[in-house]
């Protein structure tokens, strides 16, 4: 009775016009993804500042620029799922103060590579929430044949932050240091978490599904129904113990269903962030290596986020249209292809290299961005959170080693061109890998 109710509910959603509240809720995930990318790309921008005040090694940055995406790992496998038993709103707000406060922290902390190290793991914590969630929440609200599109418009709040966060830092840190760019970030993080606290209801789907206190939660939805437009739903029945349904644990991921589905995720996951963020952590110090201004290197970071923004937005245009893997499979191979061309022609003119830059961040983090919806589609409502945390957690891992074996292969001698063909190869496989799925 309990999925009979929650399918009305989707029926609901699906079969009317996108309303205003709906497209408050992915802006609140678009926000939320903002102050994350804001926050991760903000240590890259300000990483060639660190070096110079507190004599730090490339090595030692690499396991600085890795920290965040430790927390974040954790938290998108461990904490995000406990959205599937508690509720995506609490977990978002409590991410977003972690967030806030750790960013706050991060401007205060004394010089100490381990204190400043544990202090991102923290804030990571909060970001793999949010990742999971922001997307999942997203889903839950969207009519079907918007779900797609939306969640790329959450996830794309991530890019848009590492975006403003160049031209940002490049006015702060000169005059006010790089701590104040933290200090700043994380006060904006915690006023914008008030505002979240008001206006964002929680996801109508998941009250449906937990069966915790019928009465409360039909009242819940049915108001949060009436103010999308829709009309409410007479009886919400406590789930039956006997039903086979699915459980939010790691163990329902490797269903039969989904098995295969949740591992070809995982890898795909790894290879993306592997590559991805290999240049969110490296580019402006590659730059300043290679010869450049700390300025110029901050604008290439800029303009490779500039094409993200534009590429997340094509591609969600594009898998309103077409189904999802066809085109997630031709940026990440086209990105992988263009990679390749910047090793071998090794543009040295300014204005031709951000171009490339420009290009490979379009398709690279358009590519990255519907993996979120992918994932969205390949879960049920009750393991979804759960499901698109693990993808993002234990891919993460692949975030976690890219910027040390960066920073160590820097140390040895590696410079731009030769590391932008090393990281071209991971995006050639997920090509290959997403092309498995038919959503």
């Amino acid at each position: 009775m309990t999925v009979q109710s929650r399918q009305i509910i989707r029926d609901q959603i699906d079969n009317g016009p996108v309303t205003l509240l709906m497209m408050q809720v992915v802006g609140v995930g678009f926000l939320l993804n903002f102050v994350d990318g804001f926050d991760v790309v903000a240590m890259s921008v300000a990483g060639p500042s660190i070096s110079a005040s507190w004599g730090i090694t490339d090595a030692d940055k690499g396991w600085i620029l890795s920290a965040a995406l430790v927390g974040m790992a954790i938290g998108a496998a461990v904490l995000a799922p406990l959205a599937d038993v508690f509720g995506r709103r609490k977990l978002i707000l409590a991410a977003t103060a972690l967030i806030g406060v750790s960013m706050i922290v991060t401007g205060l902390i004394p010089q100490s590579i381990t204190l400043m190290i544990l202090i991102r793991v923290i804030s990571g914590l909060g970001i793999g929430i949010i990742f999971a969630n922001g997307a999942a929440i997203a889903s839950e609200f969207i009519p079907d044949r918007f779900r797609n599109l939306a969640v790329t418009l959450v996830v794309m709040g991530y890019p848009f932050g590492a975006m403003v966060v160049g031209p940002v830092a490049d006015f702060i840190i000169p005059l006010q240091g790089w701590e104040m760019l933290f200090i700043y970030g994380g006060l904006a993080t915690l006023l914008m978490g008030v505002g979240i606290y008001f206006t964002l209801p929680e996801s109508v789907m998941f009250l449906a599904t937990r069966g915790k206190n019928p009465e409360r939660d039909l009242e819940r939805i049915n108001k949060t129904l009436r103010a999308m437009k829709r009309e409410g739903v007479t009886e919400l029945v406590k789930p039956d113990p006997s039903e086979d349904a699915a459980s939010a644990h790691v163990g329902s991921l490797m269903a039969p269903g989904v098995r295969w589905s949740t591992i070809c995720l995982w890898s795909v996951y790894f290879l993306g962030f592997l590559t991805l963020y290999f240049q969110l952590s490296w580019i402006p110090s590659l730059f300043v290596d290679a010869g450049y201004s700390r300025s110029e290197g901050i604008f290439a970071l800029t303009v490779n986020n500039m094409g993200a923004v534009i590429g997340i937005v094509l591609i969600g245009l594009i898998t309103t249209k077409v189904k999802l893997a066809k085109p997630i499979a031709f940026f990440f191979a086209a990105s992988a292809l263009l990679m390749v061309q910047f090793y071998l022609f090794r543009v040295s003119d300014l204005q031709q290299l951000n171009l490339m830059i420009f290009a490979i961040g379009l398709l690279l983090q358009g590519a990255f961005t519907a993996m979120y919806a992918l994932a969205a589609r390949v879960y049920s409502v009750e393991i979804r959170a759960t499901g698109i945390g693990w993808a993002a957690g234990l891919g993460r891992t692949g975030a976690i080693l890219s910027p040390v074996v960066a920073g160590y292969l820097v140390g040895a001698g590696w410079g731009l061109y030769d590391l932008f063909l090393l990281f071209s190869f991971p995006l050639f496989a997920a090509a290959i890998l997403v092309l498995r799925f038919k959503h």
